[in-house]
């Protein structure tokens, strides 16, 4: 548990960017999934698709809205912008800074059906990994075997879904920067011909209370330049989504409700006792 010096501020030490981790999912045991997940259950039992679409349309959507209006005080910004991929899929990159909302946003952008790509150790809670798969996670492969089958799903999915992918992996709680993240993660628009958009989630100071309010700005769509050699078309890919992001929190993620502070792991004397602390 962190320790409290003050109730005002939470402060969050960090020493790399890329790979700490302020998640509260270090207990679970993370899953392997190799060969033997079953990637494509939806597409091959039509009783699963019934029931993840009733769950996701009926039951998830609602609730979801409700819990984003009055407990994050969310707002979208340039939701027009899926208009051009009505009938079509997409993938979707957002900044991972928060825990519930980054798992709702995705069912909340438009009228079909969205997955979230996941870290296996979403679906390695026993008892709850059927209502979390239905619910649209889709767990990335340890093996070759496991990738082959995830590309066949992504694939089938991009279709005519929303595929939200977390490239920053770690999520930083109300963090008001975008981290760096690799470029390997823009590929799959370039493997499946799927538009790209962006969904930079900020933080604004509200007039009443101290939890603020969440901001998701959307842009895009942003398509992959065919014209280009592949390594050119990614990098120009990236730096779009990239670019993108950094802008939209530079101009409107205006409310530090975490702090977080950078510290140097050869200089400090407690890194072993290294941890989140209330100041």
């Amino acid at each position: 548990m962190p320790k409290k010096k003050n109730k005002k501020e939470l402060v969050y030490y960090y020493y790399d960017e890329i790979n700490d981790d302020f998640a509260a999912t270090s207990s679970i045991k993370r899953r392997i999934i190799d060969g033997s997940y079953n990637y494509l259950r939806e597409d091959k039992n039509i009783l699963w698709r019934i029931w993840a679409g009733f769950l996701h349309y009926i039951i998830v959507k609602p609730i979801a809205h409700l819990i984003m209006v009055f407990g994050y005080h969310y707002k979208v910004i340039n939701r027009k912008a899926f208009k051009e991929c009505k009938k079509k899929g997409c993938f979707v990159y957002s900044n991972h800074t928060n825990y519930m909302p980054d798992a709702y946003i995705p069912n909340l952008l438009a009228m079909k059906r969205s997955y979230v790509v996941v870290n296996s150790s979403a679906v390695s809670i026993k008892g709850l990994e059927s209502f979390v798969i239905a619910l649209g996670a889709i767990p990335l492969a340890d093996t070759v075997d496991a990738k082959k089958n995830l590309l066949r799903l992504l694939k089938n999915r991009s279709k005519d879904a929303i595929i939200a992918i977390y490239p920053e992996a770690h999520i930083w709680p109300y963090y008001t920067k975008i981290r760096p993240f690799p470029k390997a993660s823009l590929k799959y628009p370039i493997m499946f011909h799927t538009p790209a958009y962006t969904v930079t989630n900020c933080y604004q100071k509200r007039k009443f209370g101290k939890r603020p309010k969440m901001v998701c700005y959307i842009d895009g769509p942003f398509y992959p330049d065919y014209s280009l050699d592949k390594d050119a078309m990614l990098d120009k890919l990236y730096e779009e989504v990239y670019s993108t992001m950094v802008k939209r929190t530079e101009e409107s993620s205006t409310y530090a409700y975490r702090k977080y502070v950078k510290v140097d792991k050869k200089e400090d004397s407690n890194a072993s006792n290294y941890k989140n602390t209330e100041e």
